[in-house]
């Protein structure tokens, strides 16, 4: 099951990645010789490759037997190892005895963020109770 990225996050990273690259080649069209006018450009690009990585490989990836947060480093744990789940207003920190993971539910789509809360309730670890 993917737990996808809002389309709204991903639309506007593209959106700025896009708006970064044109800033740059008009920077580069008045002055050439300043370097500050291809940063503009390769942050851009690095803008626009991030919004097409979330794109593609979505926030979340649950397994039978694994939970996959994908980001630069991508970050896993095992289902059957997670002791606890906890729930804040923004976000849910899942534990192991030796590992934690934050999921942000910021990033989440709604129908996505459902599904999620479906998975913690069926998965039945000790939770606790939502923190302000």
């Amino acid at each position: 099951m993917k737990i996808k990225y809002c389309r709204s996050l991903i639309r506007n990273n593209y959106g700025y990645g896009l708006t970064m690259i044109i800033l740059g080649i008009f920077a580069v069209y008045i002055n050439s010789s300043s370097i500050f006018s291809y940063l503009w450009i390769f942050l851009g690009i690095l803008q626009a490759e991030t919004s097409y990585y979330r794109q593609t490989y979505q926030y979340l990836t649950i397994q039978e037997d694994k939970l996959i947060r994908h980001s630069l480093i991508p970050k896993s744990i095992a289902v059957a190892d997670i002791k606890r789940v906890k729930k804040y207003v923004n976000s849910y920190k899942i534990e192991t005895n030796n590992q934690s993971m934050r999921i942000e539910k910021d990033f989440i789509d709604r129908e996505s963020l459902k599904r999620l809360n479906l998975f913690l309730e069926r998965l039945q670890p000790q939770i606790s109770g939502t923190l302000g």
